[in-house]
């Protein structure tokens, strides 16, 4: 390994550039491209003093003799496209004659060709080659990819910049910001691209598995480029897909791209992560360590596993933000997940849904789980161990009977009399009582004879205490002290779901005001009374402690129509 520093002139020692195909997609946003231009300019009007862009690490690839000599980019592939893309922009500028210049640090040789120095990886090929050239139509047909995004950036800071543009990019070109690190053919490429990661930059545990994977596929000989092509870049990188991959979930307090969780079930379902011993920052070593020994037909096995698994997960119906309704069951169950952040469920529920082939008896085994989460929920237990105790079950149960193995597995629920409890209580905060309503609401739509409301319902309704949190100047007569406060301010029976908050000079005050308002334009609750939920106060003369326990009992009893307690 040599390590030296350059200028922008190490473009020129190879004929081609070549980002490996599996490398992930181009990917800064805005802001880093604006850090990166303020810098250079601050460089370049401070006296042109250099400015630091970090490493490249490039691998000599073999090549056959006569050949034009190749490097593979191990590391940098986004600065690296960056500044090539600013590079160009400011080539744009110069007259005809002074281009020839500089032609080299864009095109290989011959450079009448047209062809990028930088061959990129599959995902970003076409858009870059399109933008370095100057295809026309580009405006149209790349407006949403980021490297278009990059060059259009770059086009309207030059132009709006008071620079002498030929005078910057002699700067940029010939001062020395990089450190390239070149690596001979027979060296460990992954070891280093490992202790980049480790050095903390922001890589997924995705780029380095994936690049882990292919890596060995070159290395045991496999046809890696069909093996990527079928297995990988056709589920998780055709355009239609990376979107939904990229999609960042909060786990705890951290966050991890919907690629990560899949990656994380899968190893759970395959049983070489193992929650009792690893944890998510294990992932990518486990993954390494799994197909270490792999030959051609195991990895080709391992991939096309991953495929299938992939395909179900990514037609899982994560909760998006769209209208909901009773009947869909699964869409409740990944609702409720998404509102209470219980991904440790996913390994679980996508080794049923790969395993268990018969439709009615997968939904049952799903309702399981379902009533499992929020009924524990509810009563506030803790979710810290579920990690292990869904990957337990998906190690040993019993896919002969598969529903009742289930329900022994996942039979630590609270009882009846605990859930009632805990439904009169519920001031721990305001997503368990905010849920709970929601598909009560939708549950009352489902079984109402009168059509006329819809049977969908988006999940934007606003959680209100009808006897208010703030009691003690209008409700003090009916709520007596703060021990009853505490006892009925939290019951179910005392919340309802508005479509739109109330002031909180209407919030708090006597009932009436509350209810139809005071005159003003504020909110109260008729003018936010969308729901069944809430229109059945709306007749109420008054609202009191009988109240509350009598509306409790029957929102109860649907509470456990919904989620059956065996």
């Amino acid at each position: 390994m040599k390590a030296s520093e350059k200028n922008f002139g190490f473009m020129r020692e190879e004929n081609c550039i070549e980002v490996p195909f599996f490398q992930r997609a181009y990917a800064w946003d805005k802001e880093q491209l604006e850090q990166l231009f303020k810098d250079l300019k601050e460089s370049y009007k401070d006296n042109k003093k250099d400015h630091f862009l970090g490493s490249v690490i490039f691998k000599q690839l073999a090549t056959n003799a006569g050949e034009d000599s190749k490097r593979s980019l191990i590391d940098g592939q986004q600065r690296l496209t960056t500044f090539s893309l600013l590079v160009k922009v400011l080539y744009e500028r110069l007259d005809d004659e002074d281009k020839s210049d500089y032609t080299e640090y864009l095109f290989q040789k011959p450079t009448k060709n047209k062809k990028p120095r930088i061959e990129h990886s599959k995902v970003d090929r076409e858009v870059f080659a399109a933008v370095l050239r100057g295809d026309e139509g580009i405006n149209h047909l790349y407006q949403n990819e980021k490297i278009f995004q990059c060059y259009q950036y770059f086009k309207e800071q030059i132009e709006s910049e008071k620079l002498d543009f030929r005078d910057f990019l002699n700067f940029i070109l010939e001062s020395k910001l990089w450190v390239a690190i070149n690596l001979e053919a027979n060296e460990d490429e992954q070891k280093i691209f490992d202790s980049i990661n480790t050095a903390g930059l922001r890589l997924t545990a995705t780029d380095i598995i994936k690049n882990a994977i292919f890596a060995k596929a070159l290395k045991i000989g496999a046809d890696y480029e069909k093996l990527y092509k079928e297995c990988w870049e056709a589920i998780f990188e055709v355009k239609e897909n990376r979107e939904f991959w990229e999609i960042e979930v909060e786990i705890g307090r951290i966050k991890r791209v919907q690629s990560e969780i899949f990656l994380h079930a899968f190893a759970v379902v395959g049983q070489f992560f193992n929650p009792e011993k690893n944890s998510l920052e294990d992932l990518s070593f486990l993954y390494k360590e799994h197909i270490k020994n792999f030959d051609n037909d195991e990895l080709e096995s391992f991939l096309k596993s991953i495929r299938e698994y992939a395909e179900i997960y990514k037609n899982f119906p994560f909760f998006k933000g769209e209208a909901l309704r009773f009947d869909e069951d699964m869409k409740r169950l990944f609702h409720i997940i998404s509102v209470i952040n219980v991904n440790t469920a996913m390994p679980l529920i996508l080794f049923l849904s790969h395993s268990v082939k018969e439709q009615t008896l997968l939904n049952e085994c799903l309702q399981v789980i379902e009533n499992y989460i929020i009924t524990r929920y509810v009563c506030g237990y803790d979710t810290n161990s579920y990690n292990k105790k869904f990957a337990a079950i998906v190690r040993s149960i019993d896919l002969n009977n598969p529903l009742e193995d289930l329900k022994e597995k996942l039979n630590d629920i609270p009882s009846r009399s605990e859930l009632e409890k805990a439904l009169e209580h519920l001031y721990l905060n305001n997503r368990a009582p905010k849920l709970i309503l929601f598909w009560i609401e939708l549950y009352r739509r489902y079984l109402s004879k009168d059509k006329q409301d819809l049977v969908e319902l988006n999940y934007d309704y606003t959680l209100e205490h009808l006897i208010p949190q703030t009691w003690q100047t209008h409700w003090k007569d009916i709520v007596g002290d703060d021990e009853k406060a505490k006892n009925y301010i939290y019951q179910i029976g005392n919340m309802t779901l508005l479509k739109g908050s109330l002031n909180s000079t209407i919030k708090n005050c006597a009932w009436k005001i509350k209810l139809e308002g005071d005159g003003s334009r504020k909110n109260c609750i008729k003018k936010c009374a969308d729901l069944l939920i809430t229109r059945e106060l709306l007749d109420k003369n008054e609202w009191n402690l009988q109240s509350v326990e009598e509306r409790s009992a029957r929102l109860i009893e649907e509470f456990f129509k919904i989620w059956k307690i065996e």
